[in-house]
């Protein structure tokens, strides 16, 4: 399987790394490591390379047609290079996929995240998930979304998130980023990292801002950084000013990828306690750098967590259990190593590490499709 040729799809190679990106990256380069030749395509991209990866891109289209312009760059690079495979890193190129499929009988695997997979998919997107000769789900979470909508169980494969760990690595706290954001030297610090986006508003941002008073009341001095922007912006900042914090709440907006490690390391906690986190990549990010974090038990961050192992879980819908595990974390209470930040981090590259990710690619890669 050395000569297997893959077309991998996605939204993005380039530019901001994070969620299905940064997934495409990881996979691409483990293929390519796997020494598979490999093409990319991305949407948003313009034609270039990435790490020496040939890439093409709609980027030059008019946006609103670029997703058109994509698909006939889909398609005729297809007919020219007979991949032995084609990979799609979002949902939404499935139909295209499919397509090609039909019309020059190249298979086709899809990969979910998690919330892309719901009722409301259109005919033509559930269609290529149904048919699609593979579906390659991040967690068992999104692996379930999966069956509720009707795809066969034997053709869903997990295949978890990795981190960039020569990326997000241990250090210390960055002085200036704390000068930056005026935080005491006697400030606890809680990090969300998330978009604000009204349409993800699960990530549960709000019921850490709700539990907020009863964390100060029981630790002191906390400092609560959300890292990220959206149309949800005003509004939490509003809740923000109903609540009373706007003395320990600071929106940082969007931080680029060079700064993100370092916004990690500022954080004593970091949490996320989702309702429909497909996996929560922000997790690893975090352990790798050897901060505690804390996430909801009941989607995808439960796999990010390992069950337990790797953090601590809380109901996400309740404001009393965020408050209590973020107080408990504060307190340095839980599992020993969560507090070691190299065993932590050690821990989790043992999990979700780049070499496990490469393992399971190169095992799913050589199944039979």
């Amino acid at each position: 399987m050395n000569k297997l040729f893959v077309h991998i799809w996605a939204p993005q190679f380039l530019g901001f790394g994070g969620g299905i990106t940064a997934f495409s990256r990881a996979l691409a380069e483990a293929l390519h490591a796997n020494h598979k030749q490999v093409c990319l395509f991305g949407k948003l991209d313009a034609t270039s390379d990435w790490h020496g990866l040939p890439l093409k891109g709609a980027r030059a289209w008019p946006f609103r047609l670029r997703t058109l312009g994509f698909s006939f760059q889909a398609i005729e690079s297809a007919w020219q290079d007979r991949p032995s495979v084609i990979i799609s890193t979002h949902l939404n190129f499935g139909p295209i996929a499919n397509f090609i499929r039909g019309l020059l009988g190249i298979p086709y695997v899809l990969v979910a995240h998690g919330i892309d997979v719901h009722a409301n998919l259109s005919r033509s997107r559930l269609s290529a998930l149904r048919s699609a000769n593979a579906v390659w789900a991040v967690s068992r979470w999104t692996r379930d979304r999966l069956l509720d909508v009707g795809v066969v169980a034997a053709r869903i494969h997990i295949l978890p998130n990795t981190v960039s760990q020569e990326v997000f690595t241990i250090a210390p706290p960055d002085s200036a980023l704390r000068q930056r954001y005026a935080i005491a030297p006697d400030e606890k610090v809680i990090l969300t990292v998330a978009r604000l986006d009204a349409e993800e508003s699960y990530k549960g941002y709000d019921n850490v801002l709700r539990a907020l008073p009863q964390v100060r009341g029981a630790i002191g001095k906390v400092r609560f950084l959300i890292v990220g922007k959206g149309n949800d912006t005003a509004r939490v900042q509003g809740l923000v000013a109903d609540l009373g914090l706007s003395d320990c709440v600071t929106l940082c907006g969007f931080v680029p990828d060079g700064e993100l490690p370092a916004h990690y390391r500022l954080a004593d906690v970091f949490a996320l306690p989702s309702l429909g986190e497909g996996f929560g990549i922000v997790f690893l990010e975090a352990m790798a750098c050897g901060i505690p974090v804390l996430g909801g038990n009941r989607d995808g961050s439960v796999e990010a967590l390992a069950d337990g192992a790797l953090g601590r879980l809380v109901d996400p819908t309740s404001v009393e259990s965020i408050s209590h595990g973020l107080i408990a974390l504060l307190r340095r209470e839980g599992s020993a190593f969560w507090f070691e930040p190299v065993v932590l981090r050690t821990t989790c590259l043992q999990y979700f590490g780049r070499g496990v990710f490469r393992k399971l690619v190169s095992q799913l890669i050589t199944r039979p499709l």
